[in-house]
């Protein structure tokens, strides 16, 4: 059973299949409606309801299933198309901020949006971003960085005011035209972002300098990615091939190389530490997933195989005990605690790519979606 609302009318759908028919029931201004129609098969009537079920929330309807099992949605809102690989969001407090592509106006500008959506998925606010294009969102206590176009910005989720660190940090800018936003997990008050050339720490509200960088080419597009540990004490840097550097992201120590891992783990651009230490990473053209430990050899954990050794994203819990592994319209949950593969389904309304985090506002007990086919969805997990 599909049940959908609309949030601003209050009208009901509700769509099942049964067998080779699809029933559509209306319920309209306390009125109800309902019409059947039958299909060659089974399948044509469950994509039939699909269909059905994609043009309502176009049309503003939200799907909301409270009662949700594990793998199941409990919520999907329609947001709008955005550019593959531009599929930010962040989450805090219950509520979600999704970026949505906007549109050119006259002139030529553009106009892109951070949409301010409520536990029921409600629309509570569309703020102008001050650039286009969000290519990363992370939240840092009440602060949230968006990397808006390779320039990092801060927006005060209390307030609802932008600041450009670019102009507030007064650096000089080069061309190394490389940037990444990435946070803590339990530590939830620290965050690290990166832009021409230089990485920061954002912790308590005080930005400190961690370190210069400089990313190799490779076929034109450079290698570049970090990422923090859960308690916001190390940071991974990987910006040139078969090089990984770990650095010390305290104060006193700030951008001390702790380690590094030379050779064997490719080109990378995704990297995030696992709760005993080692390093997950995906290599760039292959997809593969490796994991390193702190000498750089490389672990065979009994989780990494089959499905699961390749990915088009990957996210840990706030806690650090699960990992989800996207494999393109597929989700896998591991329980790093047991290191089992503890729940695999289907993601609707993907076409190529999604964006997927924990929930950190109920005990990532869901698991978010932002889909290239223009959807938010939360998935109970």
């Amino acid at each position: 059973m599909k049940n959908l609302i609309n949030l601003s009318g209050g009208d009901h759908l509700n769509l099942r299949v049964q067998d080779k028919i699809l029933i559509s029931e209306s319920i309209k201004n306390g009125k109800t409606r309902q019409t059947q129609k039958e299909f060659a098969s089974a399948g044509e009537a469950q994509k039939a309801c699909a269909k059905k079920e994609w043009e309502s929330l176009k049309k503003g309807y939200v799907l909301q299933n409270a009662n949700a099992k594990a793998g199941e949605a409990s919520l999907h809102v329609y947001i709008g198309g955005g550019y593959t690989g531009a599929l930010a969001f962040a989450s805090f407090e219950g509520e979600n901020f999704v970026y949505k592509c906007g549109g050119y106006k006259e002139g030529g500008a553009l106009d892109d949006f951070l949409i301010r959506l409520d536990a029921s998925g409600a629309v509570k606010q569309q703020i102008v971003l001050p650039k286009p294009l969000a290519w990363h969102a992370q939240r840092a206590g009440e602060i949230l960085l968006l990397d808006l176009d390779h320039f990092i910005f801060k927006f005060d989720l209390k307030t609802g005011e932008f600041a450009d660190l670019s102009k507030e940090l007064n650096f000089k800018r080069n061309r190394e035209f490389t940037s990444r936003v990435c946070a803590a997990g339990t530590a939830g008050e620290t965050a690290a972002f990166a832009m021409f050339g230089q990485i920061f720490i954002l912790r308590d509200g005080e930005i400190s300098l961690l370190t210069q960088y400089k990313a190799e080419m490779k076929s034109s597009t450079p290698i570049f990615c970090i990422a923090l540990s859960a308690d916001g004490s190390r940071l991974a840097l990987c910006c040139k091939q078969n090089e990984i550097q770990i650095l010390s992201a305290l104060d006193g120590s700030c951008g001390k190389i702790l380690s590094e891992i030379k050779g064997g783990s490719g080109i990378l651009d995704k990297i995030c530490f696992l709760p005993d230490g080692s390093l997950l990473g995906k290599e760039r053209h292959s997809d593969k997933l490796i994991c390193l430990d702190a000498d750089g050899s490389r672990l065979g954990p009994a989780w990494l195989q089959g499905e699961c050794a390749q990915a088009s994203d990957f996210c840990l819990s706030e806690d650090g005990s699960r990992l989800a592994i996207i494999s393109y319209g597929k989700a896998h949950i591991v329980d790093l605690k047991s290191a089992n593969l503890t729940l695999s389904f289907e993601l609707e309304h993907v076409v190529k790519r999604c964006e997927a985090k924990f929930e950190n506002s109920n005990g990532s007990k869901n698991l978010a979606v932002r889909t290239d086919y223009g959807c938010f969805s939360l998935y109970c997990v």
